[in-house]
């Protein structure tokens, strides 16, 4: 079930998110540097912390919420396609996210993207929208500019391309990009202890939206966060100087098994059965590294999920549909033997929602290898075994 994570993994993300803005700039500034880089405007603060300059003047609209969610949506559709979000939702809900029966990703993820906030990124435009009472003279606002100056400024440099990433490699770059601004607006905090003693308005409803969502979108919205693995990695990269932020950049992560410590080189591609001619292939989606982990938290223990995450090696799942209804083919690969049987067991666990339709569900291991079906019929599920098993033959 959802878990609060252990005594050590906190202390290591306090530590971590102690560090902030003195990671992004190694040598210590002093107590004059910093009245000067204080004085800077907004974007030339922004730009002496990154190192890095606006090719463009930064775009800043205010807008009122209605036309903010409408943007928001529409980045949703180009970056997932028409429908893709629900499909994500019926997909999810069949390896055991029950919680998205109840509440679509769509709405989920507009939440993530517009409660708590006073601004946001714009990424098909590049332009920020920014709620029509900001005022950047109050010391909270003045704070968020800074941030999404900053993811502007990445932006700029290096865009995530919308609608061209796989889900896990979106959420992981963008997670990184979050971070990078998280962290100046930590600092900045920092600097103006007094005005943020107490958690804000603001930073309360943040939090208590993070609490209300499915354990699926909350975990991607607490990656920038402090004890978020998104600062983390970012953090601990720079501390250690085993990356520099231009680096990061220019060469952000690929996977959120990335973000999460794992070495990116040891991931292997699964590759599906092709669907028979009666099947309608509606989704094929990668669920990653972090996913895994949200979902054997759900199931099992944070500890647990821990250490499964960290022994994935690559996945690939398929949404499909045939006269008899939908149906989902999941396969999963893993460092070992034994973290494969693990994964079976912990996955084949399932408490269905009273009132759910009948499902003929299974869930196979074949050396390093899950494998999760779930069918509306027990055809399907028959005739799916077969391809697997001609697939394997071949």
């Amino acid at each position: 079930m959802k878990g609060a994570s252990t005594l050590i993994s906190l202390l290591v993300a306090a530590i971590a998110g102690g560090l902030l803005l003195v990671l992004l700039r190694p040598d210590t500034p002093s107590k004059e540097a910093s009245r000067e880089q204080s004085d800077l405007s907004a974007e030339s603060y922004v730009e002496e912390t990154l190192g890095l300059r606006f090719k463009a003047a930064p775009e800043v609209r205010r807008v009122p919420m209605d036309i903010w969610l409408d943007r928001v949506r529409e980045n949703l559709a180009a970056q997932f396609g028409p429908g893709g979000l629900a499909r994500r939702s019926r997909a999810l809900e069949l390896m055991g996210f029950y919680e998205f029966s109840r509440q679509p990703m769509e709405k989920g993820l507009t939440a993530l993207l517009s409660i708590g906030l006073r601004g946001w990124l714009d990424e098909r435009e590049g332009d920020l929208l920014i709620a029509n009472d900001f005022d950047e003279d109050q010391d909270e606002d003045r704070v968020i500019l800074h941030g999404l100056l900053a993811r502007l400024l990445l932006h700029q440099h290096a865009p995530v391309i919308i609608g061209r990433l796989s889900d896990d490699e979106w959420f992981a770059q963008s997670g990184l990009y979050s971070a990078i601004a998280e962290s100046i607006k930590a600092k900045l905090r920092e600097e103006s202890r007094e005005s943020f003693s107490l958690p804000t308005a603001l930073i309360t409803e943040r939090e208590s939206l993070l609490a209300s969502l499915p354990i699926y979108l909350a975990a991607l919205g607490e990656l920038p966060q402090e004890q978020g693995m998104g600062r983390i990695f970012l953090e601990t990269r720079l501390r250690t100087r085993s990356r520099t932020l231009p680096d990061l950049i220019e060469d952000p992560p690929r996977s959120t098994f990335e973000l999460l410590g794992g070495d990116p080189s040891s991931i292997v591609p699964v590759t599906l059965p092709p669907p028979l001619p009666s099947q309608a292939n509606q989704l094929e989606e990668s669920l990653g590294s972090l996913q895994i982990q949200t979902l054997i938290e759900w199931m099992e223990s944070y500890e647990q999920a821990q250490a499964l995450a960290l022994l994935w090696r690559g996945d690939r799942y398929r949404l499909f549909a045939n006269a008899s209804g939908d149906h989902l083919l999941w396969i999963c690969r893993w460092e070992t033997e034994a973290a494969a049987a693990r994964a079976s067991e912990i996955l084949s666990r399932r408490n269905d929602p009273p009132g759910m339709p009948e499902r003929h569900f299974t869930v196979l291991t074949r050396e390093k290898t899950t494998i999760m079906i779930n069918c509306a019929d027990s055809q399907t599920l028959d005739t799916t075994r077969e391809l697997l098993s001609e697939s394997r033959a071949r």
